[in-house]
């Protein structure tokens, strides 16, 4: 027995994540790794300033991706 319910014309297995909705992610991780790294640099924490350019940098790389339809 399942207890996992659908929406009416929704079938088990169905995405839920949309193109979208990725692609807002990616912005939204540029415009938080931009802010990270700014933020890091002021305080001089280079174990932030890492993570922050390297989630900048994903991102963009995803966008790119999806701009050439790579993915």
């Amino acid at each position: 027995m399942s207890l996992t319910r659908y929406r009416i014309g929704e079938a088990a297995g169905t995405a839920t994540v949309t193109d979208d909705m990725m692609l807002l992610t990616a912005v939204y991780g540029i415009i938080v790794g931009i802010v990270l790294v700014f933020i890091a640099r002021r305080l001089k924490q280079y174990w932030m300033i890492f993570w922050g350019s390297g989630l900048s940098i994903l991102s963009t790389g995803y966008l790119f991706a999806d701009l050439m339809d790579w993915i």
